[in-house]
């Protein structure tokens, strides 16, 4: 009975070490810090925009007209997706810290579970301090449960595979695909559990229909949710994607490939962080010292190791040169990122994590001491990579500074216009900042759209990007998701914030061009000196202490 209160306690604890990581988000609200990239410069905004824009539960021919236009409708997430309902339920900070709340909490009891049942059964507070770890990583927002959600989906297929089932179980594996994404990461999840099973089928001869029936539903929800995905991708030949333009190989050399691999092994990748440099690292390869002077073979912890290793040199070799005949021969490659079993490494890593915990505690009476002592080293090294803390170090305004709504609101009214009748640009500020303030822009931060858009925005800046060979390669190949205005001499052209002390003395603007998609107005974060000479009329300069920006209101003329 002691025993049971004691863990208890270890899961309050957990618990309330979680609420004090996101406490930032609780306790500053917008005036916190969160992450920028592929988030509050983007993701955020696009949640907003189609939860405000009358089509979350549009027709496959719908449009959401405050982008590009009119952006279509599939292109953007499902409404079966929790995400956009949270947006559509609730204000955009709201949803952000509710979904936030509830990837961590469910990250850590799907770790628990897992562990204390399939990996450390013996040592339940140990599997307590591992869940806790996992589940302070600093996870993708808008990733939801895709890489937060694996160590549950696992477990409850764990419980198939032992035929130890029950209708939770099942019920998991029915509402992850909800709340998580197919293309990002469970299409890889659900790869590695069918060669699992086909192992058990071929080798073990033990042939699980129950858990091959698991994986067939769970990917079966995966495409009703996804539906509009698939319109898109099978059943809409009018549709032809920027992504049709992305470049077959990013990487020349071997030497190249083989040094994103040792990268990816050692400091894994943004979307889908394990932070295992510093701890997790150095504590699996002393489990494997330890085991190697008391002769024990750790095969499960070597196994694990090797997958992580394999899946390294995957991601640091799919872009790789070599591949091009064969993406040439299936397009399709070409358009999908393969490379994405990465993913899988926050799962594989913490496991690992896990084990080589479990062979330190088990070495002799120091065994304990030295396992604590990583597990709070590792979780201070997690509560470092807060991103109250990351976005401080790296300069980024606070969320309330970043969209600077009352600034755009005085903009609004100072055109006097609905925003609906005209269509504004951005230069030298991300345009996911005018969408979140109700304008409706030509550009955009979107990772699909029509191919010919992308080339008639481009004439736009023609002239720009020939100025630049950095900027025309990445517009045109690498970065056609970012539709911005880019301008040559700007070193990170959406964030000029109000405290950049420069001007753009000669911009090359096609105003015709931009009057032309409907272009009226353009704000820009920075001088433009010759402004009159394109076609632009400065019409005000707005600023606010509570702005990160300094914006320079155009009409286009």
């Amino acid at each position: 009975m002691e025993s049971s209160k004691s863990n208890y306690k270890y899961l309050a604890v957990a618990v309330a070490v979680i609420l004090a990581y996101l406490s930032p988000l609780y306790v500053l609200g917008q005036k916190a810090h969160v992450l920028l990239l592929d988030n509050i410069d983007g993701a955020v905004a696009s949640l907003k925009v189609l939860a405000h824009s009358g089509q979350v539960f549009g027709s496959l021919n719908a449009t959401v007209p405050n982008i590009m236009n009119g952006l279509l409708r599939n292109t953007m997430g499902s409404e079966f997706n929790l995400q956009v309902l949270l947006y559509w339920a609730f204000e955009p900070f709201t949803a952000y810290v509710i979904n936030l709340t509830l990837v961590h909490l469910l990250a850590f009891l799907g770790m628990y579970l897992l562990l204390k049942h399939y990996v450390l059964k013996e040592h339940e507070a140990l599997a307590v301090g591992v869940a806790l770890a996992f589940a302070l990583l600093p996870f993708w927002p808008y990733g939801g449960l895709s890489v937060a959600g694996q160590p549950l989906a696992l477990y409850a297929f764990l419980n198939i595979r032992a035929r130890i089932d029950n209708k939770y179980d099942w019920l998991i594996l029915l509402l992850v695909p909800f709340y998580s994404s197919l293309i990002y990461s469970f299409a890889f999840f659900l790869f590695g559990m069918g060669v699992w099973w086909l192992y058990d089928a071929v080798v073990k001869k033990q042939v699980n229909w129950r858990w091959l029936a698991a994986m067939f539903m769970m990917g079966l929800v995966y495409l009703l949710v996804e539906y509009r995905l698939l319109y898109n991708i099978f059943f809409d030949p009018g549709f032809v994607s920027i992504r049709s333009e992305f470049p077959l190989y990013r990487i020349e050399g071997k030497r190249a490939a083989l040094q994103q691999c040792i990268d990816n092994f050692i400091f894994g990748q943004f979307h889908a962080a394990s932070l295992q440099q510093l701890i997790i690292l150095p504590a699996a390869i002393l489990a494997l010292v330890i085991a190697g002077i008391k002769k024990r073979r750790p095969y499960l912890l070597l196994g694990l190791l090797f997958l992580s290793g394999v899946i390294s040199i995957w991601y640091g070799f799919w872009f790789f040169k070599a591949w091009v005949p064969i993406k040439q021969q299936f397009p399709f490659l070409a358009e999908v990122n393969m490379s994405r079993f990465h993913w899988l490494h926050p799962l594989l890593w913490y496991i690992i994590f896990a084990l080589a915990l479990k062979v330190i505690l088990e070495a002799g009476r120091l065994g304990k001491y030295l396992v604590a002592g990583l597990l709070v080293l590792q979780v201070g090294f997690l509560f470092y990579n807060n991103d109250e803390i990351t976005q401080r170090k790296l300069a980024v305004p606070s969320y309330q500074e970043f969209y600077a709504g009352h600034m755009h609101q005085e903009i609004a009214q100072f055109i006097g216009k609905d925003q609906k009748d005209y269509r504004v640009v951005s230069i030298g500020m991300h345009p996911a900042i005018t969408q979140y303030n109700g304008f409706y822009t030509l550009d955009a931060y979107v990772g699909n759209y029509p191919l010919e858009y992308k080339h008639e925005f481009r004439k736009v800046m023609i002239a720009e990007l020939d100025k630049s060979p950095f900027y025309r390669d990445y517009f045109d190949h690498l970065g056609g998701s970012r539709c911005y205005l880019f301008v040559e001499k700007l070193m990170y052209n959406a964030m000029m914030t109000k405290d950049h002390n420069i001007v753009i003395e000669e911009l090359a603007l096609d105003s015709a061009q931009l009057k032309k998609m409907g272009g009226h107005y353009v704000f820009s974060a920075l001088e433009i000196q010759n402004s009159q000479d394109i076609g632009l009329k400065l019409l005000k300069v707005f600023e606010e202490p509570d702005s990160a920006w300094r914006i320079y209101l155009y009409e286009v003329s």
